[in-house]
């Protein structure tokens, strides 16, 4: 009996110890369960409120970005007003800021500090924004530092050679709209023809098709001379870090056996369905040197898309180039648009009345003319035209430049002659900006077809940014340039020596055909360019018997560039160019070499234009959350 009641004691107390134990654990969890939760619930609202901060900072930047915008008006803004526009932009929200309330909670955010700046001569301003974002109570503070300015740079200037199917163009082959094409004999194609040397990477849009013979095309003493030139294959080399050249490529690589028409070859777009088959070789173009002995046979083109090595002349330690895939994009450049930031009239505001600057009337024994010479007015806004009438001619609206001429800016609605008359040097300075209504011409045009003797060449400096209207046409010259041209029309340079002005650079912008022969002809020693030269149509280089040496790059809807290695000699009665046997370890006459400070270079000559005509897009590059 007592042990009954000790075992029935015993039970009791351990049944107690056990509703003990289970009720302590249960508070443990539960407790737990309570303080996690309410953890949670803070390190939710705290995420929250971070994630309000970063609305905040992506709402002020985005609303500064869309207020500059908006201060640039269609036709454009002096610097000094976009500095001014900005420091207002940049005081408004510092002392005004954006806030709003959502139903998780609510931000504020305000510019803590800016600091203006200038990069490149280009305006910018970096500025500390600061937004506190909130959520019951929880406060999360994010500081982004983020860069505003001017629009500066171009996505074309990266590649040393580019040639581009233009977005009308893409449109029509993708749905034909039964309209006149918008495309090109030979859009997106880049022809290297004989011992072309390039140095960097390369994009091309569609095809790009290898010569071993370079095409010669010059007049001497009255005699037109068209033909093909024995050379070696192109060579790509890469620039200094890299092992291998790249080319960004649309469509093949084929290597071209030089028969029949040039002009037919060139204007061709695709090869892939072209008649092939191989053709013998007949004794005159054995002779002549475009087929390795008679009856042998060669196709005219082969695609070595898979066998670069058989397109590019590869030396010593070169490696052939890589075709890599990288996003190929256009990125327009809007020429014609660039006319309104240039062009200004006598009813402009800040430009004084022609009798303060105007130029003298000057006689010749042929032709009478409007001219300035030997005029300081760097510091005004000069509008003029000219009136010229030009013997057994109709009269024209053209002024002439002589001697030494400076300006603040300058704006003509006719022609632009610049000329030098007393063999000393002609220089013409543009610091802001000039506007050419018609045409620009440089130089004595016409003649020298018979004359190629540089001595003969007149001198002539040019510096400052320019639009012109119509076309450009440089001839007969010694030059030396530092400007950035925007031309409406077409773009010709030749029997010329072209160098830059103090290192300076030449840079064009062509809705028009670029064409670029005669340069330095005959000589041993390069025309040194630094620049970049673009085209909406056709770019065509010559360095056969020219020699050019462009330091920058070149981009066109069509490229097409000839060259010899060695020396050349064109004379009346007998030519020389280097035998091909020989060409491998000569100079190119025609190099183009990526330069790494072209974008610099496009940035400090476009700083120069009288207007800013967009901003950049803003660039956070660092944040701290509190």
């Amino acid at each position: 009996m007592r042990l009954t009641n000790n075992e029935k004691g015993y039970s009791l107390l351990l049944t107690m110890f056990v509703f003990i134990l289970f009720t302590v654990l249960a508070m443990a969890l539960l407790t737990a369960t309570l303080t996690g939760s309410k953890r949670n619930q803070t390190s939710e609202h705290n995420i929250q409120a971070q994630e309000l901060a970063m609305m905040g900072i992506d709402h002020l930047t985005n609303q500064i970005n869309k207020d500059l915008k908006a201060k640039i008006p269609e036709n454009g803004i002096d610097k000094v007003a976009f500095k001014k526009e900005l420091e207002k932009v940049l005081i408004t929200y510092q002392s005004n800021p954006v806030q709003k309330s959502l139903s998780t909670g609510a931000y504020k955010t305000k510019i803590y500090s800016g600091e203006l700046y200038e990069e490149n001569n280009n305006q910018k301003a970096k500025v500390v924004i600061e937004s506190k974002g909130t959520v019951n109570g929880k406060v999360k503070t994010i500081k982004a530092t983020v860069v505003f300015g001017a629009q500066t740079t171009l996505d074309d200037l990266k590649y040393t050679v580019s040639s581009y199917i233009s977005g009308s163009c893409k449109k029509y082959e993708k749905i034909p709209t039964g309209n006149t094409s918008p495309c090109i004999d030979g859009e997106g194609n880049l022809f290297l023809h004989g011992g072309v040397e390039i140095t960097g990477d390369i994009k091309v849009d569609r095809h790009l098709v290898t010569a071993n013979h370079g095409y010669a095309r010059y007049n001497y003493w009255g005699s037109a001379v068209d033909k093909w030139i024995p050379s070696v294959y192109p060579r790509i080399k890469a620039t200094e870090g890299n092992k291998n050249p790249q080319i960004v490529l649309g469509g093949n690589i084929y290597t071209f056996s030089p028969e029949g028409s040039y002009n037919t070859h060139i204007n061709m777009t695709n090869f892939e369905n072209v008649n092939n088959e191989k053709r013998p070789c007949r004794l005159i173009q054995w002779f002549l040197g475009l087929c390795k002995k008679p009856g042998s046979t060669k196709a005219n083109y082969t695609n070595v898309t898979d066998h670069l090595e058989n397109a590019f002349l590869i030396k010593g330690n070169d490696r052939a180039p890589v075709i890599v895939q990288k996003q190929q994009t256009v990125e327009d450049i809007k020429i014609e648009e660039m006319k309104s930031s240039f062009k200004f009239n006598q009813s402009s505001q800040g430009v004084p009345s022609p009798s303060e600057y105007n130029g003298l009337l000057g006689l010749g024994i042929l032709f009478s003319f409007d001219y300035y010479k030997e005029k300081d007015l760097s510091n005004s806004n000069v509008y003029a035209n000219g009136k010229t009438t030009r013997a057994l001619s109709r009269e024209k609206n053209e002024l002439y430049f002589f001697g030494n001429n400076k300006f603040g800016r300058f704006s003509t609605d006719g022609d632009l002659i610049i000329r030098n008359e007393s063999g000393e040097t002609t220089t013409t300075n543009f610091k802001n900006g000039a506007y050419i209504g018609e045409n620009l011409e440089i130089g004595k045009l016409g003649w020298l077809e018979s004359n190629l003797n540089p001595n003969t060449f007149e001198e002539v400096q040019l510096d400052g940014p320019i639009y012109v209207n119509g076309d450009v046409h440089i001839e007969g010259i010694r030059g030396e340039f530092n400007s950035i041209m925007y031309v409406n029309g077409s773009v010709t340079i030749e029997d010329s020596v072209i160098n830059g002005l103090n290192n300076g650079s030449l840079i064009i912008f062509a809705k028009g055909d670029i064409n670029i022969h005669n340069i330095s002809i005959n000589k041993d020693t390069p025309s040194k360019i630094k620049g970049f030269f673009y085209s909406e149509k056709d770019i065509e280089i010559y360095g056969v018997g020219s020699n050019i040496k462009i330091e920058g790059g070149i981009s066109a809807r069509r490229v097409v560039l000839n060259a010899i290695r060695g020396s050349a000699n064109i004379g009346y009665l007998k030519d020389y160019f280097e035998p091909s046997t020989s060409q491998p370890s000569k100079n190119s006459r025609l190099q183009i070499i990526y330069d790494p400070e072209i974008m610099n270079t496009y940035s400090n000559l476009k700083a120069r234009e009288p207007m800013v005509m967009s901003v950049d897009e803003p660039t956070i590059i660092e944040r701290k959350v509190d």
